[in-house]
């Protein structure tokens, strides 16, 4: 999609000028679209670097997903079907239905400051599981 045109005939100077312009507004849309903060879990999806306060914490691939699915969708219950969707990309159904508790209880032990109570990423029984804010 275009935002700007020039018409003919135009300068080089105007055209970098312009690029330049286009150039500034993009880096700034990128960076504050990068970032996903919530309840002291801070991402930065460009770097694919989590935070817990000043900690980095250190998640596999799936848990990344997982803590970014639910930071985009705060105080949403998500289905178990739909996590396991976004997760692997299909059906889900080559998963073990245990598979996503599993994965669900080692991210609560990064990111719950007691893992056994959590407040953060809560489960909805019956239904799926919520990240609270």
């Amino acid at each position: 999609m275009g935002d700007d045109y020039i018409t003919k005939p135009f300068k080089l100077g105007e055209v970098l000028s312009r690029l330049n312009a286009l150039l500034r507004r993009f880096a700034q849309f990128n960076k504050s679209d990068m970032i996903l903060e919530s309840n002291g879990i801070r991402i930065d999806m460009s770097e694919r670097i989590c935070w817990k306060g000043e900690t980095e914490l250190p998640l596999t691939l799936v848990e990344y997903k997982l803590l970014c699915l639910f930071l985009k969708n705060p105080n949403r219950i998500l289905p178990r079907e739909l996590i396991l969707d976004r997760l692997w990309d299909g059906n889900g159904s080559y998963v073990d239905d245990n598979t996503l508790s599993v994965y669900i209880r080692r991210l609560r032990r990064k990111i719950e400051d007691d893992p056994n109570v959590p407040t953060k990423l809560l489960t909805e029984i019956g239904f799926g599981y919520k990240w609270a804010v």
